[in-house]
C-alpha cells in the first residue's frame, strides 16, 4: 500500500512534467498550425522516449528514491498509529538510519520512527563569555551553599554569563523534590543578576549528536556505584567541548575575579589535578580528548577515574610529559595547571577548619586567603551534613557573608 502511493506520487509528478512540456512545445510550435494533431503525435512520443531513458538509465536512482519515500512513509504510518502527537520520541529505541532498521546501540527492529534531528539550546552561546555550574541530581533547585557558590561566581565576575544547567534525566522519570528554600534561592539569583540564566535540560536531548550519545544510552553506567558524580564528570567536559567556558562544581566560593586566567585546569594537591575548575577556549581539542577518553576508557566502579584521574591521563598526552611538575603552560602549548592556592588553599583532609569557631577578635582574613587564591574549593562531598550557624565566627560562614551577600541574606539561622 504504502509502495504503492509512493509509486503514484512519482508518476504523478511525471504525468504532470509531460503535460507542462507539452504546453511549451504546442507554443513553440504555434505558427506551424497547419499540423494540427501531428506536432500532439510528435510531443508524445518525445516526452515518452525522455521519460523511458531516464528510468532505464537511471534505475538506481528511481529505486533508492522509490525504497527511502517507502521507509519514511511506514515510519510516519508507525508512529501516528501507535504515538500521541504531543508524545516525545525515545531517542533510545527510535531508528538511527533510513535505510537499516537498527537504533543507536545497533539493535535491530527498531520500534520508535525515525530520531528527530538534533536539539539545540539556544540560551547556550560558543562566544568566550561562558561559565556553567551543573546540577545532576534532578533536584530543580539549589540549596544555600549551591546558591553561594552561583552568586559569588557572578557577584565577581559581571561580565560572565553564569549557566546553571538543571539537567533532568525524564526517560528514568526523576522526580524534583524543590523545597521552599530551592525555590527562593533561584528566584533571588535571577532577580538580582542579570548574569545569571538557569536552563532545564533533558539529558537525552543533550547527548544527541555527541561521542557520548553512545554511552547513554548503550552501556551499564546507571549501576555503578558513583554514577551520579561520573555523570558529573562526563557532562563538564561535554559542556566545555560544546560551548567553551568555565566549569564551576557547586561547591566552589569565588573570592575574586577568575577572567585573568584562561585554558587551565588546577591543582588540588602537589600530585594531582581536580576537576572542580577548569577553563577552555571554545573549540581547544584538549576537551575533545577528554570526551575521547570518557567514553572510551569508563570505568564505573572508579571513582576518580571518569574525573580527575581523566585530566591526568590527558593532561600527559597533551603535553607529551609524564612528570606532574613538568606540567605547564610552555610544555602544554598555552594550556596550563594552576597551583593548589588557586582553588584548593584548603587541602581536602583539612575540611573541619572551615566550620571551626575563629576567636571574636579576629574580624579579617586568614592567613591563607593570600592574593594567589581566586577560588575556594569546601568539599562539599565531605563537608554537607556539618552545620554553619549564621552569627558564628566559623570561616565558611565568613566565606558566604563576604561573597554571596543575596544568599547570606534569605539563610536561616543553621545552613
Amino acid at each position: 500500500m504504502a509502495l504503492t502511493h509512493c509509486m503514484s506520487s512519482f508518476f504523478e509528478a511525471a504525468v504532470a512534467y509531460f503535460w507542462k512540456s507539452l504546453s511549451w512545445l504546442n507554443s513553440r510550435c504555434r505558427p506551424i498550425r497547419p499540423m494540427g494533431h501531428l506536432q500532439m503525435v510528435i510531443g508524445f512520443l518525445l516526452i515518452s522516449y525522455w521519460a523511458y531513458s531516464t528510468i532505464s538509465f537511471n534505475r538506481q536512482v528511481v529505486s533508492v528514491w522509490l525504497t527511502e519515500r517507502f521507509v519514511h512513509h511506514q515510519m510516519r504510518t508507525k508512529y501516528n498509529a501507535t504515538t500521541p502527537s504531543n508524545q516525545k520520541i525515545d531517542r533510545q529505541t527510535c531508528c538511527f538510519l533510513t535505510d537499516l532498521a537498527v537504533d543507536i546501540c545497533g539493535r535491530p527492529n527498531c520500534t520508535s520512527p525515525l530520531c528527530p534531528p538534533t536539539p539545540t539550546l539556544h540560551e547556550l552561546k560558543s562566544d568566550g563569555s561562558n561559565a556553567f555550574f551543573i546540577e545532576t541530581s534532578g533536584s530543580g533547585g539549589l540549596n544555600i551553599r549551591q546558591a553561594c557558590a552561583v552568586e559569588s561566581l557572578a557577584f565577581h565576575n559581571p561580565n560572565l554569563t553564569v549557566n546553571v544547567l538543571f539537567m533532568m534525566d525524564d526517560g528514568h522519570h526523576q522526580k524534583q523534590n524543590k523545597s521552599k528554600v530551592m525555590i527562593k534561592t533561584v528566584e533571588k539569583l535571577r532577580e538580582k543578576y542579570e548574569n545569571v540564566q538557569f536552563i532545564v535540560a533533558d539529558l537525552a536531548d543533550y547527548m544527541t549528536g555527541t561521542s557520548m550519545e553512545k554511552w547513554f544510552h548503550c552501556t551499564d553506567w546507571r549501576t555503578g556505584a558513583y554514577h551520579i558524580s561520573h555523570l558529573s564528570d562526563g557532562l563538564r567536559f561535554l559542556t566545555l567541548n560544546k560551548y567553551g567556558g568555565y566549569y564551576f562544581d557547586l561547591d566552589v566560593i569565588s573570592v575574586r575575579p577568575v577572567t585573568f586566567y584562561r585554558n587551565f585546569v588546577a591543582a588540588e594537591s602537589g600530585r594531582e589535578f581536580g576537576s572542580s575548575v577548569i577553563h577552555v577556549d571554545y573549540g581547544h581539542p584538549i576537551m575533545q580528548l577528554a570526551v575521547n577518553d570518557f567514553t572510551s576508557n569508563y570505568k564505573r566502579d572508579v571513582w576518580g577515574h571518569n574525573g580527575p584521574d581523566l585530566l591526568m591521563r590527558v593532561m600527559k598526552t597533551f603535553c607529551g610529559e609524564e612528570n606532574f611538575n613538568a606540567i605547564n603552560y610552555v610544555s602544554c602549548r598555552g594550556f596550563g595547571a594552576l597551583p593548589t592556592s588557586t582553588f584548593s588553599p584548603i587541602h581536602w583532609s583539612n575540611w573541619r577548619s572551615f566550620f571551626s569557631q575563629r576567636p571574636a577578635n579576629e574580624t579579617g582574613a586568614p592567613g591563607w586567603i593570600t592574593k594567589q587564591v581566586v577560588g575556594v574549593h569546601v568539599w562539599n562531598k565531605l563537608s554537607f551534613n556539618e552545620t554553619a550557624y549564621k552569627n558564628s565566627t566559623q570561616e565558611y560562614v565568613r566565606l558566604v557573608r563576604h561573597n554571596c551577600p543575596v544568599i547570606f541574606s534569605i539563610a536561616s539561622e543553621t545552613f
